[in-house]
């Protein structure tokens, strides 16, 4: 417990996780390590690099205080050589000497914001709260003006304050409340680091107005708006130990969104979550649980969606109308070389509407050849202009808002009737102005240009067609490959979550990159006993014949019969709740369909509670589930592998003393966007097409399963229905800790019959 600081006697498992984890750091690998749902991995993790932080952060002062006392004094009969190596003493000391002052002045950095001593200067602006609504719109068409010029195409940068540079461990994760988790596992440490969450506006943001917003980009736009009469900087927060942005923003009226870059100078673990993560130059860390993705990380769906980007014909028509409208207003403002690139804003915004308006017509080529993209990029973002044009077209939306509230001229009895007749408020009417919102269509226009912009050589542009909406998407058909730009770039990587096999497809990705050497791999085994979990592999249902569903036949109807029955009668045997995974909701469809209108259930006596997952996902379902189970003969819920239950729901205890799979979820082979990345892998990697194909349905497929044994005293039984779940080159792919304890019985009721005796045994303690 000493070596890592536990806060408790670590399992063996948890002590070789940690051994692993802190030498991968120290040796400056990728790790790659499997640590199963329930076996303490996020606390492992933290007090591993916890541990090498301090070591490395003692080590390294010491080290420097001894080369600042290096004798400059050397004894050697050449003076020549003498000299020199006293040169390169005195060098060797004048840099321990500069990086011992830089510590030094972190360390008082430190203490005097935890006194509470350091102050920024603030400038204010005080908005005239007496101006007419006259003057206020002058204003409004004054800050959507275009800038007085746009002098270079070079990139426009000014110099900064050399910053202090400490260690940083970033922890990247795919939500937020699973870095709120982390923080509360930090908390039972004795780890006092300064922590900081680098997040978006839509976790930081301390005004309720705009949090109330449901879209990032809504939110992203309001608070432009809000920033040209607003102070962001301020006191700089405290940054000892648990305290960071996230956790104090509604108690500070600044705003810990703008305030965070500062306080990350000086922290030393920073958490990102969602597409928030920054790229470390020290250390990078992550942690990450698995989701739907081509290789098992988070990091991969997070990367994908980092690059990724999409404009619908809606965005296209909106812009082509707002960009011809601001050019007729400020036509005479414009000087040649603004109006040369809001034209050539206007031509590439024109070109993609007049695609996808007319691509049913077969059209390959928007014909924008002589347009640079780098540099319309970098203008927009120099001068601002997507802020400009969001504020034209908020104005102008407002006006014909407020034109429609005027009613129009009456007279006479007309006029007599209407002021008897009681007045019902329109929508528009009963929406306050502060409180509407009007999207922005040049922001998601600019993100796709930036997309485009990305030196990417497995980008590619999709066409999509949902009803009469047709969209660009752009996506990378290989976003693992980003994970190699990090890894150069930080000294170690960590990649650690509870399913992260197979993994083939990302080591032949890291090897490629150049770290074939460095990549550490570790499995750890699960913290429960053999006697806690029955694992059973079924290929044959209630007749004793083998099934093997199929895309083509599990729409049979026999075989769907044979199904529902086996799957009933088994978790008639288990007691509290079940829960069973199809591959899809249509075929989730199909099997409730075929149980109610043949009364399978009755046939089978079957006696549990059944619910179902919803499509669109349903609040109510599983605290409806929960209840059922307590109470009675119990429950069993209906989900779909890879939908919202099989990913996030934690199924301890009674309530999933049982998990079904039933089939194997591949994806679908017609996809376009699957097919070209199977086609691009396969020309990277022989068979990388077929991996990632196998691949993307094992790590479905582990996902659902894994949610069985949640800690340590639990304990369930795994059911894979399917006869393929018997073959080899299946099982190598299923995580280990289960596989070991996979069992293929020869018939059902030798199924059965295991399950009796599993849950007897536990009933019996």
């Amino acid at each position: 417990m000493d070596e890592f600081s536990f806060p408790f006697p670590p399992y063996d498992i948890q002590l070789n996780l940690m051994r692993e984890i802190k030498q991968c750091i120290a040796n400056e690998q990728v790790g790659i390590f499997e640590s199963p749902t329930g076996t303490g991995k996020s606390l492992s993790v933290l007090c591993a690099t916890m541990t090498w932080l301090e070591e490395f952060e003692k080590e390294t002062e010491e080290a420097l205080i001894r080369d600042s006392n290096l004798k400059e004094s050397v004894e050697d009969s050449d003076w020549m050589a003498a000299y020199k190596k006293k040169l390169e003493i005195m060098k060797i000391k004048d840099e321990a000497y500069d990086k011992l002052k830089s510590i030094e002045k972190i360390k008082s950095r430190l203490a005097d914001a935890k006194a509470g001593l350091v102050k920024r200067d603030r400038k204010r602006r005080h908005a005239d709260t007496q101006s007419s609504e006259g003057s206020k719109n002058e204003e409004d068409l004054e800050e959507c003006a275009p800038p007085d010029d746009y002098a270079s195409d070079e990139e426009i940068g000014s110099e900064k304050e050399e910053s202090l540079k400490v260690v940083k461990v970033f922890y990247a994760s795919r939500t937020h409340s699973q870095l709120e988790q982390l923080l509360d596992e930090l908390k039972k440490t004795r780890f006092a680091p300064r922590v900081i969450t680098a997040a978006s506006r839509q976790a930081l943001c301390a005004n309720e107005n705009v949090r109330r917003l449901k879209f990032s980009h809504l939110i992203n736009e309001k608070c432009m708006e809000l920033r040209k009469g607003c102070s962001t900087e301020g006191k700089r927060a405290k940054i000892d130990g648990k305290e960071n942005c996230s956790t104090s923003k509604k108690s500070s009226c600044k705003c810990p969104y703008y305030k965070s870059d500062s306080i990350e100078e000086l922290s030393n673990e920073v958490l990102a979550g969602g597409g928030t993560w920054k790229t470390a130059c020290c250390l990078s860390i992550f942690c990450n649980e698995i989701v739907r993705a081509a290789v098992p990380t988070s990091f991969v769906t997070l990367s994908g969606a980092l690059y990724s980007a999409e404009v619908t014909s809606i965005s296209t028509t909106l812009a082509l109308s707002l960009i011809r409208e601001y050019i007729d207003t400020y036509r005479s403002r414009l000087k040649a070389k603004n109006l040369m690139y809001v034209k050539q804003i206007l031509a590439v915004v024109a070109a993609m509407d007049h695609y996808l308006h007319k691509s049913i017509n077969g059209a390959d080529e928007l014909g924008l050849t002589d347009v640079n993209l780098f540099k319309l990029v970098h203008y927009m973002d120099a001068t601002d202009m997507c802020r400009k044009f969001h504020g034209f077209y908020v104005r102008s939306m407002k006006s014909k808002v407020n034109v429609a509230k005027q009613p129009a001229p009456q007279s006479g009895i007309a006029k007599l009737l209407a002021a008897k007749k009681p007045v019902n408020p329109t929508p528009a009417q009963t929406v306050d102005d502060k409180d509407r919102t009007y999207p922005s269509p040049l922001f998601t226009i600019k993100g796709f240009l930036e997309a485009l912009s990305n030196r990417c050589e497995d980008g590619r542009i999709i066409v999509e067609r949902k009803g009469a909406v047709v969209k660009f998407r752009f996506i990378l058909l290989n976003p693992a490959s980003r994970l190699v730009e990090v890894v150069k770039e930080a000294r170690a990587t960590v990649l650690i979550g509870g399913t992260m096999e197979p993994s083939g497809l990302l080591v032949d990705c890291l090897s490629r990159g150049g770290v074939e050497n460095g990549i550490r791999r570790f499995t750890c085994s699960h913290v429960i006993d053999d006697h806690q979990l029955l694992a059973l592999s079924i290929g044959q249902h209630v007749r004793n014949e083998r099934f093997t569903l199929t895309y083509e036949s599990r729409s049979d109807v026999q075989c769907l019969r044979s199904v529902a029955e086996t799957l009933l009668r088994l978790a008639g045997e288990v007691p509290h709740g079940c829960v069973a995974f199809f591959t899809s909701y249509d075929y989730l469809a199909q099997f409730l369909s075929l149980i109610e209108k043949d009364g399978i259930v009755k046939k089978c006596q079957f006696k549990k509670a059944l619910f179902v997952e919803a499509r669109g996902g349903s609040a109510d379902v599983w605290d409806r589930f929960t209840s059922a189970v307590r109470v009675g003969n119990g429950a069993i819920l209906f989900a779909v592998a890879g939908g919202k239950l099989s990913e996030g729901i934690n199924f301890s205890d009674e309530l999933g003393r049982a998990v079904f799979m039933v089939g194997m979820p591949y994806p679908n082979r017609n996809s376009v966007e699957l097919r070209e990345k199977m086609k691009y892998l396969d020309s990277q990697i022989s068979g990388g097409g077929s991996q990632l194909y196998q691949s993307l349905c094992m790590h479905t497929i582990n996902q659902a399963i894994g949610r069985a044994i949640r800690h340590r005293n639990d304990y369930a039984v795994v059911y894979l229905l399917d006869s393929r779940f018997t073959r080899n080159d299946v099982i190598s792919k299923l995580p280990a800790w289960i596989s070991k304890r996979l069992k293929c019985p020869n018939s059902f009721a030798e199924a059965a019959a295991l399950t009796k005796a599993f849950f007897r045994e536990k009933n019996g303690k």
